[in-house]
């Protein structure tokens, strides 16, 4: 297993790819090589998926009280990142998780 690796929640992503866009837009970075593209359009592609999710309306605020509130229950680290992700309304959507 690697050291170095992570789960990231949904939040984490978007908001690390949205920071990464506001700094390329502010150091006026071109897309010169195909590999700049690709990289571009995987952003571009992610950020889109992500802004039609729960995770666009969350905070670190919010992130930390889920996981504060769900501290007492037996979840896998696993089982909460799909909750903080999926955010189920209802009993049904929370039996499908």
């Amino acid at each position: 297993k690697n050291a170095n690796s992570a789960m990231l929640s949904n939040y984490e992503v978007f908001k690390l790819l949205t920071d990464l866009k506001e700094q390329r837009k502010d150091s006026g970075k071109n897309k010169h090589s195909a590999g700049q593209q690709n990289l571009n359009t995987i952003m571009y592609e992610t950020l889109k998926h992500l802004s039609k999710t729960p995770c666009s309306r969350q905070s670190p605020e919010i992130v930390k009280d889920f996981l504060t509130t769900m501290m007492p229950q037996k979840l896998t680290k696993a089982e909460k990142l799909q909750l903080l992700n999926h955010r189920p309304q209802t009993a049904v959507e929370i039996q499908l998780v």
